[in-house]
């Protein structure tokens, strides 16, 4: 339960409630106020107390007593653990395990905007307390920052007060409009049916809180709020250019056009591979204030069997994820549209090598002609053994994911392969096969397959790549008119190519920029701007931006 600044009880705060004895006030929210208490076996717990003018409401307490329930099912590592609950009492309680932190609300307000690093094991560790949450038939309705404690051991959900389980007789999972506005999904502002894509649409409203430190539909009234998450797209500016993709993604209008939470564990855990993701040093100097103050005021029970574990030392300045969601410093976050690393080492273009172009002015693809004649006038090719751009080729194996893509110039974005984890949101590209030459690139005889190569050299030294696009749900390529009224025509080199979903329009000869949302073995939503192609037997889905 929340974890706010912890205040002094007043005269006329309840002592004790149930068994448990009320030690400071933490906050109050729509449904009550909420103690910090003491178990009788000395552990500190969260103790929200229900208004008295609702618990008179005989409407409400089954409500009260539907939410309890709800919450009884769930369980999960991010999740808040219910202990003990009353709906028949006068007034009603419920008791949960205390989380000793702040909430991701209080955190980014007064410390500012988290790091890429931190922003990615925050995802993963919500992704999969939603799930969990999920798993039980239950929507949370109402994830927002105040509803996300940060603890030493990991990000909580908190909050089930507006849950509901899925219950198709259940007339107010169907109508009701519960919420917070800046953070609701489209389909709950509209009073529509609300699934779990809905805490889809807010665990992405989250993320981009926290990697930006403000709501990504803007401040205002109630009403212009809910207007912007209805008709118009969120700002996104400042969100990491790894973690823009998924989050831009989530927040699609449509729920069928946003991923799943799987997809969210899956690229936030990758992208915070490898360590505990740090978070700003002064919210971790928060966490150690707030479980030193609890160890006050509640100190925790030696240990014995069956007392569980006590608190983590209090000197710990990192915040552990569980092993779904370790977290990584990521050491650079770039455009990836416009950010071009060894500048000097000669560009690189699916037919060969060429000198290097200017940076500010990327040249069309040359055609082979030009390689030849430009080769044979430059410096001597430096010996396999000691060219820089050939040892980089060499390092790359079958398997392999880049970090490369077609620019619209008809180049490579990079000019040298670099390998990079294949569940990285700028993993563009994946190795199937190293070659020499590129007669060997061509496995599966269609038009459409979404694969090309990326040679380097001359023979009898030439080195090539045969790749293959990854479809990552969220990213944008770049496609042009067809021969038929209002259709669209790409390419295998159009697959390749990747564009900010967010440009407004398409560069040079291409007309249409396209947002991936789903590579499936299923069908694609119709209707509207969606277009879809046959791509490698399975079902490429997009829609026109």
């Amino acid at each position: 339960m929340s974890s706010e600044k912890l205040k002094p009880l007043e005269a006329g705060d309840p002592k004790k409630v149930g068994g448990y004895r009320l030690l400071a006030r933490l906050g109050a929210g729509g449904m009550g106020r909420v103690y910090l208490g003491r178990s009788k076996g000395g552990r500190p717990v969260a103790v929200k107390v229900i208004h008295p003018h609702l618990a008179e409401d005989a409407q409400f307490r089954r409500r009260f007593e539907a939410e309890v329930a709800a919450v009884r099912r769930v369980g999960g590592i991010h999740t808040v653990q219910v202990v003990d609950a009353r709906a028949d009492a006068d007034p009603p309680w419920l008791v949960t395990e205390y989380i000793a932190g702040p909430s991701l609300h209080e955190a980014v307000g007064e410390h500012g905007a988290f790091s890429a690093a931190a922003v990615a094991g925050l995802g993963a560790g919500l992704a999969e307390g939603l799930m969990a949450i999920h798993e039980r038939g239950v929507v949370h309705r109402d994830l927002k920052p105040g509803n996300v404690l940060l603890a030493q051991d990991g990000p909580r959900i908190i909050d089930f007060g507006i849950a509901r389980a899925l219950d198709a007789t259940s007339q107010t999972t169907r109508t009701s409009v519960v919420g917070t506005p800046g953070f609701m999904s489209p389909e709950q502002l509209r009073g529509r049916e609300v699934g779990p894509a809905s805490d889809v649409f807010c665990l992405a409203a989250v993320l981009a809180f926290a990697a930006t430190g403000r709501r990504p539909f803007g401040e205002g009234p109630i009403e212009a709020l809910g207007y912007r998450v209805v008709n118009e797209e969120p700002d996104l500016t400042g969100v990491p250019e790894p973690l823009l993709p998924l989050i831009a993604s989530g927040l699609e209008k449509d729920p069928a056009d946003r991923p799943g939470l799987d997809v969210f564990l899956e690229r936030c855990s990758a992208l915070a591979e490898g360590g505990d993701a740090p978070l700003p040093e002064p919210v971790s100097t928060m966490i150690a204030t707030r479980v030193a103050e609890t160890e006050v005021l509640a100190p925790p029970p030696q240990d014995a069997p069956g007392n569980g574990r006590r608190f983590p030392p209090l000197g710990r300045r990192r915040l552990p994820v569980a092993a779904a969601a370790v977290a990584v410093v990521l050491l650079v976050a770039f455009a990836a549209w416009a950010i071009e690393d060894d500048r000097n080492a000669p560009a690189i273009s699916k037919a060969g090598a060429t000198p290097s172009q200017t940076p500010t002015s990327p040249a069309p693809a040359p055609q082979p002609s030009e390689i030849a004649s430009t080769t044979d006038s430059a410096t001597p090719t430096p010996t396999p053994s000691s060219d820089p751009t050939r040892k980089a080729f060499e390092k790359i194996s079958a398997g392999d994911c880049l970090d490369a893509y077609e620019r619209p110039s008809g180049e490579w974005s990079r000019s040298k392969p670099r390998a990079v984890g294949c569940g990285r949101s700028d993993a563009y590209l994946k190795v199937w096969k190293v070659i020499d030459g590129d007669l060997g690139c061509n496995r599966h005889g269609a038009d459409l397959d979404g694969e090309l190569w990326w040679s380097y050299g001359k023979e009898p030294n030439e080195i090539t790549l045969c790749v293959q696009r990854q479809f990552h749900t969220g990213d944008c390529f770049l496609a042009t008119k067809g021969e038929e009224k209002n259709s669209v025509a790409i390419s295998n080199t159009d697959l390749m190519t990747s564009w900010p979903c967010g440009a407004g329009s398409a560069p040079g000869e291409y007309d249409f920029v396209l947002r991936i949302t789903a590579f499936t073995s299923g069908a694609c939503p119709q209707g509207g701007r969606r277009v879809h192609w046959e791509v490698r037997g399975r079902t490429l889905c997009a829609r026109i931006v």
